[in-house]
Order: C-alpha cells, then structure tokens, then sequence
C-alpha cells in the first residue's frame, strides 16, 4: 500500500505568523508547502525561496484556481481574515485562519457561512487550546467555580498594524480572543452574562480599546475574571496565565501556559513545563482533520464566539451595563 499523499497546502500572509506555519509544513512528513502569497510581491518571492514552495504569488486568484492547493493558512492583517476564509472555501480549499476570526459579528458570520456552505474543513487559529499543560488541567478539573485569567502584554507602538481600529482592532479584540476562547473552552456551561470596565488608556491617537478587566457569568453558576491590555507583562505570571478551582481542587497555568501547578486538597505537584511547540499543535490537529475527513477541533464558529464575548464586553464597558450574552445580538454566536 503506497502511503497517503501529503496535504498540499498554501498560505497567505508572509508575516511573522506566515513564517511559524511556514517552518512547520516545510518539514512535516504529511503536509508539502506548495505556494505563498501576500500582497507584497518581495515578500511572497522572499518566503518561496525560504521554504522552497512552487511559487509566491501577489494574486492570491492563482491559489483560488490552483486545483493542486488542497488547504489554505490565512496569516493575514485581522479586518481581511472573512473575505479570504470565503473564497478560499468557495474554491473548495480548507481553511486555516489566525486569530481572530474577524472583528465584526458580519464578518464572522459570513467566513462561517461559506465554510459550511463548502463543506471544508474550518480551522480556528487558538493553539493554547492545544498546548499539553491546557490539556492536562482541563483532565483534572472538568467543572470549574472560578477562572482568574489574563493575557497583558508590553506597550505595543502607537503606529502597530494590530492598533488600527480597522485592521487590527487593538489589544483586546487582537489579542484577548486567545485567552477568551480558552476561558471559554474550559468552562463546560455557557457563558450568558458579561461586564466589563476598560478604555483606551495609554493609545490616544487610536480609536481602540486597550485595557479591560471583564467578569463573565455562566448558566451554570460559574463565574471568570479575565484581564486584558498592553500594560506590562507580569514577571512571574508571564503574559498569558490562567487559574482554575472548583471548591477540592485547583490549577495554575502559566509562563505563556505552558508549565502547569495542581492542588488536590493539601497536595501540590508541579509538572515538568513544556516546551512552546508554537504552530505545530494546531496545525497537526488541522492536518489530522483533513486527512482523517473528521470535524474541525476548533472550528470558525469558536472564533466567532470569542469575538463575539469581547464586542459585548466593549459593549459593556462603554455603557456601564452588563450585556446579556443569550440576547437578539449575541446568542447565535454562543452556540458552537
């Protein structure tokens, strides 16, 4: 029996996030890089050499039509994520898009829709949801009470792509999204109610949220206190940390949750920490996906519903109200 033929896989985006997925599907045994593109020609000719791909392309049509391109990693700026996430399903491709899915609930919607419509397989890019420490404390504690979670970077520039109110949303819709979803992920109920306090606090040129501490209520009870911002990273906590209790038992992840702690009772353990595997836990599960014909196991409808707690929660803050996530706005989006 020969053995199966590599998915052949295309991405869009000769960024730094382009780069990650770009090392690991140059290497890996069940995948071939066949082609790149992004809008800047230099940089599409840059990555075909790197990673020695068929050709970079500033026109991203020649993937659409290539009948060889079987999948397609997004890497782009956030507000061009839905339209791409269309047309490469529309071309019958599966897709692969980086957080966040989109910053609109219409742009979400509309990547979700044609992705289903095609019947493609539709990748979320939340790796922590991968990582083997995540993993781990979700075993053993399946039913939390509380969640204390935060991502808080350093400063990003004034002039960073990710602060344009257009194409990057800011800190909070840019980067809280990995750390929502993953709140969101282990917590078994659904979330139904969010408030939030926040602003812009430091990026006056820009028409953006950048800091907000957001409580959520799930049906079930449960409750999380999630803290987002380019303020300075914890030197302990790291930027991305994440705790867990259910009244017996406890967990902390973090430096970058990676390295976990559980409590049972009077008994701490402290497990071996893990190293970064970067893009490589996600794009496995994709290629596994794909190979296996099996549902996505972080599909585009995840992405929406972190987009859709932190629009709420900006919602929110800017009311000084708590918004009800089971409303006429949000409630189609807090279904997966």
């Amino acid at each position: 029996m020969s053995p199966p033929r590599p998915i052949r896989a295309a991405i869009i985006g000769c960024g730094s996030y382009g780069a990650e997925h770009a090392a690991f599907l140059a290497r890996h045994p069940g995948a071939r890089l066949l082609a790149v593109a992004d809008v800047d020609e230099r940089r599409a000719a840059e990555f075909h050499r790197k990673f020695g791909t068929a050709y970079g392309t500033a026109d991203v049509a020649r993937i659409w039509a290539d009948p060889e391109v079987d999948a397609v990693w997004i890497c782009t700026q956030h507000d061009t994520h839905a339209g791409l996430a269309a047309a490469a399903a529309g071309a019958g491709k599966h897709v692969f898009v980086e957080k966040p899915l989109a910053l609109t609930m219409r742009d979400c919607d509309s990547a979700i829709a044609a992705v289903e419509r095609a019947g493609v397989v539709g990748m979320a890019g939340f790796k922590f949801r991968f990582f083997p420490a995540v993993q781990a404390a979700r075993a053993f504690l399946g039913r939390p009470m509380l969640t204390v979670a935060h991502v808080i970077d350093d400063r990003w520039p004034e002039e960073f792509w990710a602060n344009d109110p257009v194409k990057g949303g800011g800190n909070v819709l840019s980067e809280g999204c990995h750390i929502m979803d993953l709140v969101l992920h282990l917590n078994p109920s659904p979330a139904v109610r969010v408030y939030a306090e926040g602003g812009n606090r430091h990026h006056p040129s820009r028409d953006i949220v950048d800091t907000a501490a957001i409580t959520l209520g799930f049906a079930d009870g449960a409750v999380a206190n999630v803290a987002i911002g380019d303020v300075g990273q914890p030197p302990h906590a790291s930027k991305f940390a994440l705790q867990q209790s259910d009244g017996q038992l406890s967990f902390s992840l973090h430096q970058r949750l990676n390295t976990l702690v559980t409590r049972a009772g009077r008994q701490v353990t402290e497990h071996p920490p893990h190293e970064e595997a970067g893009a490589a836990v996600i794009d496995t599960a994709f290629l596994a996906a794909i190979a296996g014909g099996l549902p996505s196991p972080c599909p585009l409808r995840a992405g929406r519903r972190a987009t859709a707690v932190l629009l709420a929660a900006i919602e929110s803050l800017r009311t000084h109200r708590a918004v009800d996530l089971a409303g006429e706005s949000f409630a189609a989006a807090m279904t997966l």
